[in-house]
């Protein structure tokens, strides 16, 4: 049963994050990227309070500790700063690299969604449909993909969908860069818009949430990195667009939670089990994240990295549960980013690598007369789309992530080195 103390601490903790949000906007009140974050901090921490004070949620959770809250903050703090920097610099215009290869991505994503659609068609009516006319179909196609889920990792069974998933936070990022250009290709754009959006559907089908959200969460961070770049009208078009994709999107994830969790037997309301799913991570992240028993070794966060040097790699999450089920916190709840990387690595270890990137991104931030470098922008990017996607749940490009790590770092690599050609051989 939650205590006043760790009603107390779970409020020094919100307010943390409300005065890291008034201060954040004191000298700059633009809203952007790390207003999102931070605003996305603070409703976490919303519902945290209501589950924490659940009578059916309360019993899996310890009472809550003073430090680990302050370790949470200052590494989410750190994990900021790339969008920070962003933030206290005046910054107005984004230097152009005029690289047609910024279309290479966008045309796989495309293609890789043309690919899929015939399969889409066919599983409209048993997917889609179904889950709003059926209530156990949110739960069936959640068993479905889950059985799928604990053979992966050995084998590729759909390029398209594994294609699309590694390049679509690339081509996220260039579609929202591209609406800030004056000279637009209107049909290009709207067709990696369909594909962006369908590929966001598509695991509706499968009763999956945590994708549909990824992605979501994954233009947020896009649209609120470029917003201040686009124009006004462009602006309306998205801010409707994307009323109206969140209406569409959240009928069959209300279907499918509910599907999934109605017919359990001395358990709450649906929505207790929502208000579990989205204020957990705060909760678990203390109680077990510093103190998880013992190191997976980067087995999760790094886990690609790792098979290519070692066989005994666990290959997908039920082989790495089995393999460190002698830690008291695994991957089946969320612990935040911060937490993934903390039982990985240890606490010291976590603090080490966020000190050493953040640092490093920061300093290759250097807006000139009120100008930025899209290389530049991508690291902030990739910062914002961690703090978003993770804040809630865990690190999301684990496992096979990873490669979308690789296709970020491939981009960045590419805009970095070709504009220094550029400037070398104006010719080229």
């Amino acid at each position: 049963m939650a205590t006043a103390a760790d009603n107390i601490l779970l409020a020094f903790y919100t307010l943390l994050w409300l005065i890291s949000f008034i201060l954040y906007h004191y000298k700059n009140r633009h809203i952007d990227g790390g207003s999102a974050v931070m605003a996305s901090y603070i409703v976490y921490c919303f519902f945290s309070f209501i589950t924490l004070n659940d009578d059916f949620f309360d019993i899996t959770y310890e009472h809550l500790r003073l430090f680990p809250f302050i370790y949470l903050y200052v590494m989410m703090m750190l994990a900021l700063l790339p969008a920070i920097k962003l933030h206290c610099s005046p910054v107005t215009e984004i230097e152009d690299p005029h690289s047609k290869a910024l279309l290479i991505p966008c045309f796989v994503v495309i293609l890789c969604i043309f690919a899929q659609i015939p399969s889409v068609l066919s599983n409209f009516n048993s997917g889609f449909i179904s889950l709003l006319t059926d209530s156990d179909a949110g739960k069936e196609a959640y068993l479905e993909a889950l059985g799928d889920a604990e053979s992966a990792g050995s084998e590729i069974s759909n390029l398209p969908a594994v294609l699309y998933n590694i390049l679509i936070d690339c081509s996220v990022f260039i579609f929202f860069f591209f609406l800030t250009r004056k000279d637009k290709n209107v049909f290009f754009l709207v067709l990696l818009f369909l594909a962006i959006i369908i590929g966001m559907i598509i695991p509706v089908m499968d009763g999956r949430r945590g994708s549909v959200i990824k992605c979501g969460l994954t233009i947020i961070a896009g649209y609120m990195l470029f917003r201040k770049f686009i124009s006004k009208r462009i602006d309306r078009i998205i801010q409707i667009a994307g009323i109206t994709l969140t209406a569409i999107v959240a009928i069959p994830i209300i279907a499918i939670t509910i599907s999934r969790f109605s017919d359990r037997k001395d358990s709450p309301e649906t929505s207790g089990y929502v208000y579990w799913y989205i204020g957990q991570a705060n909760i678990y992240f203390n109680n077990y994240a510093l103190d998880a028993g013992g190191t997976r070794n980067g087995d999760r966060t790094i886990n690609l990295a790792k098979r290519l040097l070692s066989s005994d790699t666990p290959k997908n999450y039920t082989e790495r549960r089995e393999k460190y089920s002698n830690l008291n916190v695994d991957d089946i709840v969320f612990t935040t980013f911060v937490g993934d990387f903390a039982i990985d690595f240890s606490p010291l270890g976590a603090f080490i690598i966020f000190v050493a990137f953040n640092v490093w991104a920061i300093l290759q931030i250097r807006p000139c007369d009120g100008t930025i470098k899209l290389h530049q922008l991508l690291l902030v990017y990739f910062a914002l789309c961690v703090s978003l996607q993770g804040g809630m749940t865990l690190f999301m490009y684990s496992d096979t992530g990873n490669l979308t790590i690789g296709a970020i770092i491939i981009l960045y690599i590419w805009l970095r080195y070709h504009e220094a050609l550029l400037k070398k051989f104006p010719k080229v």
